[in-house]
């Protein structure tokens, strides 16, 4: 596996090396913005990681929000990217860090974290390695911590070849719910004019 992954990640920085970035709209989501701005669900506040964090929009909205962030990926290139766009924002100071590191083996801080968020992140990781995306979220997210997931592409996507990967719920539910329950499910949160696709919001807490 870690061939695996070596030219996994060497795939991703050769993406954002060549600013082959087409999945970058140049903003957050609208639906995580709907999802925390209007309480949708009660989150607490602490910790937060974001892995896949690309150009760091979402990441730096948490940071904004009040959580201590870190922001995860593979890509050094992205990194560069990340934090060139956290200067020109207004993120608290000690609020934000961006890591380059692969997901499965990234060593967390001393305490787990309390909210994580994937977004387009599970879409890359093929079909077969799922169950170690749920593993490993919840080997990361502390007892009675929460999980958000924000499910796309749903409508369209690969089913086994290149990503992204078409995904469901259910592909979700099958690789979280030992760990994991499903607290909040939205099956049409507000979405930006430029990615209309179906997508689906859903929290889930660590038992």
């Amino acid at each position: 596996m870690a061939e695996d992954r070596k030219e996994y990640n060497e795939f991703w920085e050769r993406k954002w090396n060549h600013n082959k970035t087409h999945w970058d709209f140049g903003k957050m989501q609208i639906a995580l913005k709907d999802l925390i701005e209007e309480n949708k669900y009660p989150l607490p506040k602490g910790n937060c990681l974001v892995p896949g964090c690309g150009r760091g929009y979402d990441a730096i909205f948490f940071a904004q929000q009040g959580y201590k962030t870190i922001g995860l990926d593979v890509s050094v290139s992205a990194k560069k990217a990340a934090e060139s766009l956290a200067k020109k924002s207004n993120v608290p100071p000690g609020n934000l860090e961006f890591v380059t590191a692969d997901f499965y083996t990234y060593e967390p801080p001393a305490s787990l974290f309390q909210v994580a968020y994937d977004y387009t992140f599970l879409s890359t990781i093929r079909p077969t390695d799922r169950h170690l995306w749920g593993q490993r979220y919840a080997e990361l997210v502390a007892s009675g911590g929460f999980l958000i997931t924000l499910i796309f592409p749903v409508d369209f996507g690969s089913k086994d070849s290149v990503p992204p990967f078409q995904l469901n719920i259910e592909m979700c539910h099958e690789v979280l719910d030992n760990n994991f329950t499903l607290v909040y499910e939205d099956r049409d949160p507000p979405k930006d004019p430029e990615r209309s696709s179906t997508c689906i919001m859903a929290v889930w807490k660590r038992n």
